[in-house]
Formats: structure tokens, C-alpha cells, sequence
């Protein structure tokens, strides 16, 4: 055994020294390997000391040489820590033997760093292999899907309209609070998750409805349709879009909104029969009535239009509007149309041809007709003969056109003066050019209107003096300053006319500004160019005759190459640059441009083969330029390898909001820098304004449709909302006027957003004009119950008194008279007197917090005492239930409050926790506090409430009953206490909301308070 241990020890050895000895021959081989790696790679030793690392660590740590990162502490360098931390990779990776990683910010950078063991021959760990990667780009590609994906999900939690989403399997995957609420109102089942759409309708139409989802999935276009079903002895019609959702190229959901559209069937057929009522009033019209569609064909006229053309009313309908004018008219009333379709009135004169035709002159007052979905569906007008009024001005604008036709139309400006040099006329351009008023200029000198500049005061004397002499003056250069202070070179020429037997000077001034700065921004155009090339971030390159003639530092870089190895290629030699697939493409440019073809690209994208083998895509701008009095292309490259990686999501993302947005019914827009950058149909719809009237606006365009009386609330609201207070709603409600002026009352939602890489803010709106009056039905019917509640409790009260006081006295004064089972009868009569009483107290308390006039009367005080009284109080109950109490609160916890209202509050959720808890339960309370809240908790691990019974939990008589369930609890009580326990804390300002996993995995209730002390208020 001994002779064979010292050949095993005697051959471990060796091996280890030949290794040994092959790393040290290769040495050298690996730090060039690893220095010709992109990714920083550097190996630490157990104690987390670095002991060799590539190049690229240097770039990623921010070192400049090796000595700077050698013989450190990678915690150092990395995490810039004393010592290592606790989730450090290098840790977990030698509890686990395992590849571990963490991602991090680095110098300004997103990277992933990464620890690979290294084992001994013995398989112990000796050390690690450190790599860091750079994954800012696509740290940044998976925040803008994360953003554009959170948008779809609060778009469709906020939508008005009932909508739902189906898998290929028609199974209902997710509703939206609108579609739970719109099947309850039809008084159907509103749990639809996980069901098919023939369980979830069993009375549609089978084929149809499946042929209509099929239909979607196969042509991956979104379907609209309108049905019509009875239920319940009432005929529901409704209009469905079907939008798929395209993931990969494929289908793979359809989101189905539906819009109950009964109430607008009901009123169209109410319109059909108005409408005979105002043809009446039409056809009996003193004016002309013209209506013509969308193709501009007569529609309507009545007998008083036909008449001033000469036509019957049969003659016309149906003919198109531009039968009844020439060319001239046409093309004219064609532009006035374009402008009807953007939902534009105007007032204007027109001419016409009569049945003689004679031209008929009238004045229209048009207006555009739209359906309801905002398209454009033609205009009615009224229409006046004007012809005696247009006659006469017909005459004078022929007399005036002969004598200033060829003044205002000439392409350079005019100016007419004196002997001595004042102005008597001019025409428009000169106003136009130089900002003049009229005002400003006739009877003054023109050498002070145009203020010649001092070094050219010399040349405008000698050419006047010429002018005197000769008559007129060769065309001579002129440096002057406008009346904004810039200054302006203009060519003049100048002669003298004679006009009705006055001597007249004619300027004439041409402006040549732009040639005289020319040659100065040339200049400064190339230092520019020279400077911005240098510092681009895009590669650019001047391409001649197969040889970059320049090229900056970022197209080297962007290669792979150094400025050195790119200058000494040959002709053409650049096209090793360019992937294999691409090359043929490429080339036929640089051909074809240099060739000076027409058909070529100028813009286009490729890949490129860097020197290390990394295939990137590139995006190639280039233009034809003279470079040396020759051709060459001026080419623009920059670096798009991860924007196409990440562009097909984010296009796809893109597509389905924006297709989500188009098609719902609630309205939304996004302002930014108080411009409105997008706006939906939905919103066109409630506003009643078309895409081309809202594209313009700004901010105080919207505020002008705001109900007066609503704005000065909307902008405390907003100051508020500004200033985070806690206690206000996510959204508000107001009153505002649409275009044809109708009042609406709409909530609306806003919240910032990054859009197109700035700050934003995107607004939700809906139409809850229905909505607020059925509210105030509602409010009218509440307060007529509480009244009921309130009077009928206090009548309940008289009785029971008497009940319950006759109660005691036999069970007091004549006990002994009355044998047990007599008095056990009145000891129950006793207990339901009891019952009764309390229920008539919750009864009378539900009817104070109802009437809307509790006025509380807070103090300041310690709610953690209040919490200890009323256990204190409980201790009985939860003796009897054999309950262990936890209090987690703070030993003192001020903040203003009603002491009573809130000890009511703490004894309901305290009580419920022990009834609902079966015995040998534990409940815990707890309280948290922020800068500006109170939050209590009372968790217990009871019976647990289901999602069904979460919805009527809150609400007046919402007692869930527990009775032959087999539960070991206390099921009493009127169903009023936690409705009671809601409006008390509301009242403060405060939250309540229950959390629970389902039946028997506990409860727990939340609540908050604001906090409030002396010297915050």
C-alpha cells in the first residue's frame, strides 16, 4: 500500500508542473485572446483580488492602465465598496459551485456581470472568472416595451365601453370593469374568466359568431358589426369591434368592445319622425335651401332655390352642384368643400349660371353636415340673390384693375416721388418686404425711410446727382438698416416718368441680401462642417473613386479599423466592410451615384463585417458632392444594430395602441409643451370638432371648452394634484360646451407619460352626461330611504323600550314567581331586544352618514391609546375565543380625528377579526406611518372572504351569511357595520380596503388617516 501511494503522489505531481509550465509558454497567447474580446473578462483569486484582465476592463472601469485594476479588490473597482457586499455574485457563486450573475450601473452604464468558478484538479473552487457586458441598449429596448405595455393595460382598465380579450380558443381571458358592470345592468352573469363566448352567451348565434371571430384571426383585420338580441322582453342592440392582437406576425388574441348602441336605435327612429316637421318648413322657405351629399350631388332643394336658377325642383335633385356654374366657379366652390370637409363655415358670395344662362349672383351661408362617427357626409346652405349688389361692384373693381394691375403685380418692389425725394405711392411689396406700415411711409424722404448705412452714404448722393442729370441711373448695390435694426443690401435702379404732366421718379428695389451673405456663410459652413464631423457620433466618409478621400474618427471606429489601417487600403479594397448578402446592393449605388444615375437610393440600411468578425447593421445617408472639381459621394453611417433588434417589439407594441386608441369609445389625448399632440376619434366624438380643427390647438384651447363656473375648481383641483395631497380623487369631474354648444358633463383621468423621449401628459376622458343624471335620480331616491330608514327606526324604538323594560322587571322583581323555562323564554326575548336595538342604532347611524350633514369634531389625539382601549375592551370575547392579540403599533401616534366615530371603527374590524376567527385564532394589529398618512391594519387567520364576496362587502346590508356552513364562528350582526365603518373613515379623508387570498387563508383590513397635527395645519 505504501509503495503504491508514492507512484500515485509522484505523478500528480508531475502533471501539475507540465501544466504549469504550458501556462506560462502561453501566457503571452491568452492576454492577446482576451484583449481582442469586446466584453471586459478579468480572473480574481478566493480573497477577491484581480489577477490578470483584458483591455476592455480598462474602458468599462474607467482605469488608463493595467497597475490601476491588478492586485485590487474586485468590490473595489466594481461596487466601489470597503468590503464585499452581501448579494455580490462572487459570494453566492461559492455557496452554489454555480454560474451566478447580477446586472448593475457602471460608470453611467447598464451591465451585466457575470462569475464563473474555476475548479483544482481536486474539484475545489481556487477562483473566478469575472465578465462584465454592456446591455444599455437593451436595458433601454425593454423599459419602452415594459412603458408601451403598461399604456395597453390602463387603456383597457379605463375604456367606457364594455370589452373583453379571447384567446384562440374563444375562452375569455380578461374584462374590463366596464364589461362587469354592463352585464349586471342586463341582469346577466358577470363571471366570465375562463369561460368560452357560447357559455358566457348561450343566446347568440353560433355560426355567425364563430365565422366572425375566425374571419379576424385568418385576415388579421379588425371587424365591426351590430347585433341585436332580446332579453328579458327588451330588444338590446349593440355594435362589436373585433381588434386582433399580433404577436410574431400571428394573431394570437382579439380584444371585443362592445357598445350598447339601444338608446341611439330608440332615437333615430324619434328623428325619422321630426324630420317630416322641418321638410315642411323647408319647402315653404322664402330663401334658397340647397343640400348636396358628399360628391357634391343635390340632395335637396326647395321650391324657392329652383326658382332664382330657373329649374323645377325635380330638374335639380340629383344633378351635381358644378352643372350650374362655369370652370372658373367650379374650381373655386371645389377649394370652398375641402374646407367644409375640416367642419369650416364660411359666409361667401358665389356666382351661378341661370337655365338662360345669364350669371346669377348669390350670398351662401353653408354649413357641413358629419354622422356620428365624425365623417363628412355633405353641406346644406342657404342661399340670397344678390345680383343688383354684385353688378355694381363688378364695375368699379374693372375700373380700378386697369390703372394698378401692373403696379401691385410686379415682382419688384416700386416706390413713386417728388422732385425732391418724398414718397407719393408704392406698392404692396414694398410693406411687405421691409414691415412698414402705410402710415409710416407717405410724405416722408425716402433716403430717412430706407436709413442708408454710413459707408454707402457717399455712393447714394453721387447716383442721386446722376439721377437729376441724366434722368435715370444705372442699377447700382446698396447697404441700408430695416426698421427692426438688420441689416439689408438691395439693388436699386431709378428713372424719371412722366405721369399727367408731373415729373416722377420710379425706384425700383430688388433685394440681394441673401447673395451678399452668401460667400460669408460658405466660409463658416465649412469650419463648421470640419468640427462637426469631428465630433459626430456618425461615421462620415467622402467617397472617390473607390478611395476614402476623408473620413472621421467614428467611421473607423464604428469598423473596427484604426484611421492608419483605413488609410492604406487600396481602391475598393472598403468593400470587405460590407456583409456578403448586401454587397451587390451596396455597390450598385456607389456605381450608379457616381455615374450620376437617376434611379438610386440616397438613404438605405445594410450590414457591416467589422474587422472582428461582429456582423452590426448600419443606416447609410449619402448625397452627391464637388470635392477637388470632381464627383464624389458625401456618406453619413451610423450604428442601428440594436435599434433594429428592439424596433419590430416596439413597432408591434405601437401598432396595438395605437389601433386599441382609434378604436374605443373613450376619449383620449396627450398634451405636451401645452400642445395638443394626439387626439383619438372617441374624443373628436364627445367634442363634436373633426382631426384637422384640434390638430392646431394648444392648451387654452381646451380650457375655452370648459363650463365657467367649473374652471376655478378645476384649477384648485390641479394646484392640489400638483402638490400631492392625499385626499383627492384620481379624477374629476366637470361640465364643458361642445362645438354646436351643448353642455356634457366628463371625467376625466390624466398622468404624465414619456412621449417620443420628453415629458407628457396623457388625458382619458368620458362622456358621463347620462351617468350624472341618473346620479342625481339616484341622490333624490337616497334621500328619500334615509328619511324612511331614520323615521321608521325611531318609531321601532318606542315599542321596544317598553319590551325590553318588562323584559327586566320579570326577570328581576318576579324571578322567583316564574318557573325556568319561562324565564329562559324571556331571558331569549331579552337577547332579541338587544339585537333589535343595536340593529336600530346602525340603522340611525347609517341614516346620520347618509345625510350628508355630520360635521365632525376632530381634536388631537393619540390613536395607538384608542387602539389599546378597545382591546381592552374585547378582552372578554377573546378570552372566550381563546385568541392570541399581536399589537404592532407605535407607543404613541398623534394626528387629529373624532374620537368616537373612530372608536366605532376600530370595535368593527377588531370584532369582526374575533367573530370570523374560529377559537385558537391569532390576530395581529399593526400601524405604519409616512410623511403625511396613518395606515392600520388588523390581520387575522380566519375564514378568509372570496373575490364574490369582496363586491358586497362594503355595502348597506352586505352581512354575508355563514349559517350551516360548517364554520366555528359568530355570525350575528345587522350587515351594516363595515358600510358604516367605510363612510366614517371617507369622512376623515381616509381609505379602507380589505385584502384576502380566498376561503380559510385569513383577512386582513386596512385603513388610513391623514396625518394632521397642530402645526401642519
Amino acid at each position: 500500500m505504501k509503495e503504491i501511494g508514492v507512484k500515485y503522489i509522484v505523478k500528480n505531481i508531475t502533471t501539475r508542473n507540465k501544466l504549469k509550465v504550458d501556462f506560462e509558454n502561453n501566457d503571452k497567447l491568452w492576454q492577446i485572446t482576451l484583449d481582442a474580446m469586446s466584453e471586459s473578462v478579468f480572473l480574481i483569486d478566493l480573497e477577491h483580488k484581480i489577477l490578470q484582465c483584458n483591455k476592455a476592463t480598462l474602458d468599462i472601469l474607467g482605469k488608463s492602465n493595467f497597475n490601476e485594476i491588478i492586485g485590487h479588490s474586485c468590490w473595489e473597482l466594481v461596487h466601489c465598496t470597503t468590503a464585499p457586499i452581501n448579494w455580490c455574485p462572487v459570494n453566492r457563486m461559492r455557496q452554489t459551485g454555480q454560474r451566478e450573475s447580477t446586472v448593475q450601473i457602471l460608470n453611467g452604464r447598464w451591465v451585466e456581470i457575470s462569475v464563473e468558478p474555476v475548479f483544482s484538479d481536486e474539484g475545489e473552487i481556487t477562483g473566478a472568472v469575472h465578465i462584465i457586458t454592456d446591455i444599455s441598449a437593451r436595458k433601454k429596448a425593454e423599459d419602452d416595451l415594459s412603458e408601451s405595455e403598461q399604456q395597453y393595460l390602463t387603456i383597457l382598465n379605463s375604456l367606457s365601453d364594455a370589452m373583453h380579450v379571447v384567446d384562440r380558443d374563444l375562452k375569455i381571458i380578461f374584462q374590463n370593469p366596464a364589461m362587469i358592470q354592463w352585464l349586471e345592468q342586463l341582469n346577466l352573469s358577470s363571471d366570465l374568466i375562463s369561460k368560452t363566448i357560447f357559455e358566457a352567451f348561450p343566446f347568440l348565434d353560433y355560426n355567425k359568431v364563430y365565422n366572425e371571430y375566425d374571419k379576424v384571426f385568418n385576415d388579421r383585420e379588425l371587424l365591426i358589426t351590430t347585433e341585436a338580441v332580446k332579453l328579458f322582453d327588451r330588444n338590446v342592440f349593440t355594435e362589436t369591434i373585433k381588434i386582433p392582437m399580433i404577436r410574431e406576425g400571428e394573431v394570437s388574441h382579439i380584444i371585443t368592445i362592445l357598445r350598447d348602441i339601444t338608446d341611439q336605435k330608440e332615437a333615430e327612429q324619434k328623428l325619422r319622425a321630426s324630420e317630416e316637421k322641418y321638410r315642411y318648413l323647408i319647402e315653404n322657405a322664402f330663401e334658397g335651401v340647397w343640400v348636396i351629399d358628399s360628391n357634391a350631388d343635390t340632395v335637396l332643394v326647395n321650391p324657392s332655390m329652383a326658382h332664382i336658377l330657373g329649374y323645377s325642383a325635380e330638374e335639380m335633385i340629383g344633378e351635381s352642384l358644378f352643372s350650374f356654374m362655369d370652370e372658373k366657379a367650379v374650381k373655386i366652390t371645389k377649394n370652398h368643400l375641402e374646407k367644409r370637409k375640416q367642419g369650416i363655415s364660411e359666409e361667401r358670395d358665389a356666382e351661378m349660371i341661370h337655365k338662360n344662362d345669364k350669371k346669377v349672383f348669390l350670398r351662401i351661408r353653408p354649413t357641413p353636415i358629419f354622422n356620428h362617427l365624425g365623417k363628412y357626409e355633405g353641406t346644406y346652405a342657404f342661399l340670397a340673390n344678390i345680383i343688383q349688389r354684385k353688378s355694381a361692384e363688378q364695375k368699379l373693381k374693372e375700373s380700378e384693375k386697369k390703372f394698378r394691375n401692373l403696379f401691385e403685380n410686379s415682382p419688384n418692389i416700386i416706390i413713386l416721388l417728388d422732385q425732391k425725394g418724398v414718397i407719393l405711392d408704392f406698392n404692396q411689396l414694398f410693406l411687405n418686404k421691409f414691415n412698414f406700415e402705410k402710415k409710416e411711409l407717405v410724405g416722408k424722404d425716402f433716403r430717412d425711410i430706407l436709413r442708408i448705412n454710413s459707408g454707402n452714404t457717399l455712393t447714394a448722393v453721387e447716383q442721386y446727382k446722376k439721377l437729376i442729370q441724366n434722368g435715370k441711373v444705372e442699377p447700382f448695390e446698396l447697404g441700408i438698416t430695416n426698421v427692426e435694426g438688420k441689416q439689408v443690401w438691395i439693388n436699386l435702379q431709378a428713372s424719371e416718368i412722366e405721369i399727367g404732366n408731373q415729373h416722377i421718379i420710379q425706384v425700383i428695389l430688388q433685394d440681394i441680401t441673401e447673395k451678399k451673405f452668401a460667400e460669408t456663410e460658405l466660409k463658416e459652413s465649412e469650419e463648421k462642417f470640419r468640427i462637426i464631423a469631428e465630433q459626430s457620433f456618425m461615421g462620415i466618409i467622402i467617397l472617390q473613386n473607390g478611395v476614402f478621400k476623408y473620413f472621421n474618427e467614428q467611421a473607423a471606429k464604428m469598423n473596427g479599423y484604426s484611421m492608419e489601417e483605413i488609410r492604406n487600403w487600396e481602391p475598393y479594397e472598403f468593400q470587405k466592410l460590407i456583409y456578403p448578402d448586401d454587397r451587390d446592393f451596396v455597390m450598385a449605388q456607389v456605381r450608379k451615384k457616381q455615374a450620376g444615375e437617376p434611379d438610386v437610393f440616397s438613404h438605405y440600411q445594410y450590414r457591416v463585417i467589422k474587422k472582428n468578425g461582429e456582423v452590426i447593421w448600419v443606416e447609410n445617408f449619402s448625397k452627391t458632392i464637388n470635392y477637388g472639381g470632381r464627383p464624389a459621394d458625401f456618406v453619413m453611417t451610423i450604428d442601428i444594430d440594436d435599434k433594429i433588434k428592439s424596433d419590430q417589439k416596439l413597432k408591434e407594441s405601437e401598432e396595438n395602441f395605437r389601433t386599441i386608441a382609434e378604436q374605443a369609445f373613450i376619449g383620449t389625448l396627450i398634451i405636451q409643451d401645452d400642445k395638443v399632440e394626439y387626439v383619438n376619434n372617441a374624443l373628436l366624438q364627445i367634442f363634436e370638432y373633426s382631426h384637422e380643427v384640434i390638430d392646431n390647438w394648444r392648451k387654452n384651447d381646451l380650457i375655452k371648452l370648459i363650463y365657467p363656473e367649473d374652471l376655478q375648481y378645476l384649477r384648485e383641483y390641479r394646484k392640489k394634484l400638483r402638490a400631492g395631497e392625499s385626499d383627492i380623487k384620481e379624477y374629476y369631474s366637470y361640465r364643458v360646451f361642445t362645438k354646436y354648444g351643448k353642455i356634457k358633463w366628463i371625467d376625466q383621468f390624466s398622468r404624465p407619460i414619456i412621449y417620443r423621449g420628453q415629458q407628457a401628459e396623457i388625458v382619458t376622458i368620458m362622456d358621463i352626461t347620462e351617468k350624472k343624471k341618473a346620479e342625481e335620480e339616484l341622490r333624490k331616491l337616497n334621500t328619500l330611504k334615509s328619511e324612511l330608514l331614520r323615521r321608521t327606526s325611531h318609531e321601532l324604538k318606542t315599542p321596544l323600550v317598553s319590551i325590553k323594560g318588562f323584559s327586566d322587571l320579570l326577570l328581576t322583581v318576579h324571578k322567583d314567581k316564574l318557573d325556568d323555562y319561562v324565564l329562559a323564554t324571556i331571558h331569549e326575548i331579552k337577547l332579541g331586544c338587544e339585537r333589535l336595538e343595536n340593529l336600530i342604532q346602525d340603522i340611525l347611524k347609517t341614516a346620520e352618514l347618509e345625510s350628508e350633514s355630520v360635521e365632525l369634531k376632530k381634536s388631537e389625539e393619540d390613536i395607538s391609546f384608542l387602539i389599546k382601549l378597545c382591546v381592552k375592551e374585547l378582552q372578554g370575547l377573546i378570552r372566550l375565543r381563546n385568541h392570541n392579540i399581536n399589537l404592532e403599533i407605535h407607543d404613541k401616534l398623534i394626528t387629529r380625528f373624532e374620537p368616537d366615530q373612530i372608536h366605532l371603527v376600530l370595535s368593527n374590524l377588531l370584532n369582526n377579526a374575533i367573530k370570523y376567527t374560529p377559537p385558537n385564532g391569532k390576530i395581529k394589529i399593526k400601524t405604519d406611518q409616512t410623511n403625511d398618512t396613518i395606515l392600520i391594519s388588523i390581520q387575522d387567520n380566519g375564514i378568509g372572504i372570496t373575490n364574490e364576496e369582496k363586491k358586497r362587502l362594503f355595502s348597506q346590508f352586505g352581512k354575508i351569511e355563514r349559517y350551516g356552513q360548517g364554520l366555528d364562528i359568530i355570525s350575528d350582526g345587522s350587515g351594516l357595520g363595515l358600510f358604516i365603518t367605510k363612510k366614517i373613515i371617507e369622512l376623515h379623508g381616509g381609505k379602507i380596503w380589505v385584502r384576502s387570498k380566498g376561503r380559510n387563508k385569513g383577512s386582513t383590513f386596512y385603513f388610513t388617516l391623514p396625518l394632521i397635527t397642530q402645526n401642519k395645519e
